[in-house]
C-alpha cells in the first residue's frame, strides 16, 4: 500500500502556500489550498492541495473527506465560471506523489483532443511548447484574481452559473431514479 512520501512535493507546495510563497496561490480552504497549475496549457488548470498529509480520500476523517470534496467542487465551479469550458476534467491520482490533491482540468473544443485524457497532450518537458504554457505571475495574474474573486463567490453562496438547461428529464429521470435515490438517502 502507498505510504506519504519523506521529501513530499506536495507538503512542499502547502509549506509555500501557508507562508505566503506560493505564486500560484489562488485561496486557502478549510481542507487546503487552491493553486493554480504549474503548467496553463489547460488555461485555468486549478489544484487542491489538501492540508492533511493523507494518501488516500478515506484516510480523512468523515465529516473532513465531504469538506475537502465539496471545496474541490467549489473550485471547479469558480473554474468553470471565469474560464468557461466545454467541459472539466476531475482527477486525484496519487501515483508519483503519494499525498491528496485534485486536479480540476478545464477542456476546451479546440484541445489538441479534447475527448482523450489531458495527461497524453501534455506538452513535452523542455520543450519550447511547455516552457510558453508555464504558470507566469504576470501574464497569469488576471486569471489568478478572477479565480480567487469568483470561488470566493461561490463559497459566500453566490449565484451558480449551472446550465440553466439542466433539469432532471434526461435520460437519467424518472421513477427509478428517484426510487433509487431515496434508498441511499438517509432519513
Amino acid at each position: 500500500m502507498a505510504q506519504h512520501q519523506d521529501n513530499c512535493e506536495i507538503c512542499r507546495r502547502v509549506a509555500e502556500c501557508r507562508e505566503g510563497r506560493h505564486p500560484g496561490l489562488i485561496a486557502e480552504l478549510d481542507t487546503g489550498y487552491a493553486v493554480l497549475g504549474d503548467s496553463q496549457q489547460f488555461r485555468g488548470y486549478s489544484l487542491l492541495l489538501c492540508k492533511t498529509p493523507a494518501t488516500e480520500l478515506d484516510e480523512l476523517p468523515a465529516a473532513m473527506r465531504v469538506r475537502f470534496l465539496e471545496e474541490m467542487s467549489q473550485l471547479a465551479e469558480a473554474v468553470r465560471r471565469v474560464v468557461t469550458p466545454h467541459k472539466l476534467n476531475y482527477e486525484a491520482l496519487g501515483n508519483m506523489v503519494h499525498h491528496l490533491h485534485w486536479h480540476v482540468f478545464p477542456r476546451q473544443l479546440t484541445d489538441a483532443d479534447p475527448k482523450s485524457p489531458v495527461w497524453g497532450q501534455m506538452h513535452a518537458a523542455g520543450s519550447a511548447a511547455a516552457e510558453q504554457a508555464k504558470f507566469n505571475p504576470q501574464r497569469d495574474r488576471e486569471l489568478l484574481l478572477s479565480l480567487r474573486a469568483a470561488l470566493m463567490e461561490v463559497r459566500a453562496g453566490g449565484t451558480s452559473a449551472r446550465n440553466p438547461s439542466f433539469s432532471r428529464s434526461g435520460c437519467c429521470s424518472g421513477s427509478g431514479v428517484a426510487a433509487a435515490a431515496a434508498a441511499v438517502t438517509p432519513g
